[in-house]
């Protein structure tokens, strides 16, 4: 997990570097083929096996998925300006929106625990963005663009999270990995043909780079959920935060302001708060195994 981190904190430094120069969708769109074109070898080999069961419900996730990875790169798109560790600290309110869309898709029962810590988290939103903004005070996140569009790739993941959910009974972690980079590749394609570019040698090392980082980070984080306790495992994503606040030292020597810390700490306590209950809840209920296909 701690690999993930840091390695999807690379993959996001790379892609702000690279977006100085292109445009992000036809980034996202090499990302998702060069990392489709590392994982065929798992197919060659026999490693991992494709089929298509629930192939709407891929093809659903996909899409939203590549909405997500798109609205991501655009918020650290050099126009808007967002630096990683906002970024960062924005992305966590993924958990909040898995609550409230389960509790939407899913009808999963939300009392009054949950309730209240999806509140919190959207107050620890508000106290980042908003509240800077209202007092016109600098130390917090920008009220602006790229925010908005970094709250809505997050909303765009949780809601993969939750397709997740009910599709990894009948397929692999790697095989839900090589979908979602191929179908991905072909939703960005179309568009990407209208920011069509021709980066130089360098250019293409570095997207090289960013595609074999995000493979890695994806592969690591499948991994240690897999090996480990996903309560245990998943706080160590808020390190992402200080990771981000590190390379945006090294890219633009500039560190999160006070405003982003307390906001981030209330998001952080409120989806901790929510982790640790689902696992209780969890611990109640008789375990089911997946029906094979």
């Amino acid at each position: 997990m701690i690999v993930s981190g840091a390695g999807y904190t690379l993959h996001l430094a790379l892609a702000k570097e690279i977006t100085g120069d292109i445009h992000p969708i036809f980034l996202a769109f090499w990302r998702s083929f060069l990392a489709f074109l590392m994982a065929v070898p798992f197919i060659l080999l026999g490693i991992t096996k494709l089929h298509t069961a629930r192939f709407g419900a891929l093809v659903t996730r996909s899409l939203i998925g590549s909405a997500g990875f798109v609205f991501g790169l655009i918020a650290i798109w050099p126009v808007f300006g967002l630096p990683l560790a906002e970024f960062n600290a924005l992305s966590f309110t993924r958990p909040i929106f898995v609550t409230i869309l389960a509790m939407i898709l899913l009808h999963e029962k939300v009392g009054i625990h949950r309730t209240s810590a999806v509140i919190a988290g959207f107050a620890g939103v508000l106290v980042m963005t908003l509240l800077p903004a209202l007092l016109g005070e600098s130390g917090g996140a920008n009220l602006n663009a790229g925010a908005i569009f970094a709250l809505l790739s997050s909303l765009c993941f949780a809601f993969t999270i939750v397709l997740v959910k009910s599709l990894t009974g009948v397929h692999s972690p790697m095989a839900l990995l090589i979908w979602a980079n191929l179908l991905s590749s072909i939703f960005i394609l179309p568009v990407a043909v209208f920011f069509w570019a021709s980066p130089d040698a360098s250019t293409w090392g570095l997207i090289f780079g960013m595609a074999f980082m995000g493979v890695v980070s994806q592969f690591c984080f499948i991994k240690g959920m897999s090996v480990g306790d996903a309560s245990f495992l998943s706080p160590m994503d808020y390190l992402r935060l200080p990771m981000g606040a590190v390379a945006d030292w090294v890219m633009i020597r500039a560190l999160p302001g006070p405003f982003v810390w307390a906001g981030a700490a209330i998001i952080v306590v409120s989806t901790l708060y929510i982790t640790w209950r689902e696992h209780r809840l969890n611990q109640k209920k008789p375990v089911v195994p997946p029906k094979p296909v």
